[in-house]
């Protein structure tokens, strides 16, 4: 189905009902693909229908600064990771996953309680890996050094919260390593103390503000790679969580109707195009029911934004999906669900696997913007399966149906094609230009910028 069979004016989305049709033949998928596999793996003579795990190689990955410099400097200052929404699930593991690979992690959590424990829980894992000596024990990827800590509460739903962060960040730091912006809600229609929709300021607009604070940090930091393997120094490293339902989020449905000041209703305003106004009216409150979906495109954009501005002062930014993830935000389901959810998503684990690849990994060095972790049915045409890495970045996707992407077989990490709007680049553009109004401006101007979205 090209893009133009798909809807008549032109747009590569999927409407958002398509997604709930697509769960059922998802989770069907998921678990005739996933026993045969299983299956397959008694059979002799079956290896080349296997469906092998890529694993993120640490000679594919960023040497922690508190090792000896590769380029023997001796520069052995601490490497630094901020975590967003790292208390738990993805976020937990992909900070754990950095703290054993070397990385002082900073938990940036709106709870000091939760973000404490987290911490604690964290680093008494990194004491299990070590012996009485501190040498490695069972873990081939484990470095030395790494620890995880609470800063400072961050709420990314207030910008008074993220600018307060900031700024005690840049009293005791003078750069950033990474910085992954993990954190996200699903839940809808709340207003936060800026005025703006509650589900895309926590998701979006809030790291937006973090990242463009903390990117003179970014910018300072030295990232390299073990000597032999890549001789290119890099600054920041910046991940964006992104999601499948980015497939779900098409410009010409999104918006609800409205009532003016008459009390009449008004259409919904649907302009079909991926620009500044459809970004402000993610932003503006009742009028998407989509901020979710909205907030994944938006992280993907983001990353091509960034690439865009700063690719050429060392900076980096990729998209990241980690899959549908079997964590505690299902505790409230019945015991039923929970285990069928343990047998078709995959691991907090895994799910981080895409964030950590992202993060340090030696991402190729093309357009490469969006990584998932389920296999697909069909490689990437018309581009080179090998690459420079040992074993982490072999897989390459063209643009999948959705489905495939919702649950499959885990893969590990797989450079994929996301699904852009048709002018991307126009439109991450028309996001930044948003978010720069809505960050830059106090609330009664805020107000006033959205309320005519809304009219």
């Amino acid at each position: 189905m090209t893009m133009k069979e798909r809807n008549d004016d032109g747009q590569p989305y999927f409407a958002r009902a398509t997604f709930m049709r697509l769960c059922l033949p998802a989770v069907l998928y998921s678990l005739v693909s996933n026993v045969s596999l299983k299956l397959l793996s008694f059979v002799p003579f079956t290896s080349r229908f296997r469906i092998g795990v890529e694993k993120l190689h640490p000679k594919d990955c960023f040497v922690p600064n508190n090792l000896p410099s590769p380029g023997g400097d001796g520069d052995k200052s601490n490497s630094i990771a901020i975590v967003t929404g790292s208390n738990t699930g993805v976020g937990f593991e992909t900070a754990a996953g950095l703290a054993e690979r070397g990385y002082h992690v900073i938990l940036a959590c709106r709870s000091r309680v939760k973000g404490e424990a987290a911490a604690d829980r964290i680093n008494r894992r990194l004491e299990s890996l070590k012996d009485n000596k501190g040498n490695q024990l069972g873990s081939r990827h484990f470095v030395r050094g790494g620890s995880a800590f609470f800063f400072h509460p961050l709420d990314l739903a207030s910008f008074a919260s993220v600018r307060s962060f900031c700024g005690l960040f840049s009293e005791k730091y003078n750069y950033l390593n990474v910085l992954v912006n993990n954190a996200g809600i699903s839940s809808q229609g709340d207003v936060t103390e800026d005025g703006l929709e509650i589900c895309f300021q926590s998701n979006f607009v809030g790291h937006f503000l973090l990242t463009k604070l903390l990117m003179k940090h970014l910018l300072k930091a030295k990232n390299r790679y073990q000597p032999g393997t890549c001789n290119e120094e890099e600054a920041g490293r910046i991940v964006n969580l992104s999601s499948v339902t980015h497939h779900f989020a098409p410009a010409n449905e999104r918006k609800l109707s409205t009532t003016d000041s008459a009390g009449s209703k008004n259409p919904p305003l649907n302009s079909g195009i991926h620009d500044q106004d459809f970004w402000l009216g993610s932003a503006s409150p009742g009028l998407s029911s989509s901020t979710y979906r909205e907030s994944k495109l938006a992280a993907i954009l983001f990353s091509m934004e960034l690439n865009k501005r700063y690719g050429g002062r060392g900076i980096r930014s990729i998209a990241a999906n980690p899959g549908s993830v079997s964590s505690d935000i299902w505790r409230n389901r019945s015991s039923l669900m929970r285990k069928l959810y343990t047998f078709i998503y995959i691991t907090p684990q895994q799910g981080a696997s895409t964030s950590l690849a992202g993060a340090i990994g030696a991402i190729p060095k093309d357009d490469t913007i969006y990584l998932q972790p389920y296999w697909q049915p069909e490689l990437q045409r018309g581009k080179d399966q090998s690459t420079t890495s040992i074993s982490s970045f072999r897989l390459r996707y063209g643009l999948p149906f959705p489905m495939t992407e919702i649950l499959g077989p885990y893969v590990g990490c797989a450079i994929t094609e996301p699904r852009l709007p048709v002018d991307g680049y126009t439109s991450s553009q028309a996001l930044w230009n948003a978010c720069e109004q809505l960050t830059s401006v106090g609330k009664d101007s805020r107000k006033g910028l959205l309320s005519n979205k809304v009219e």
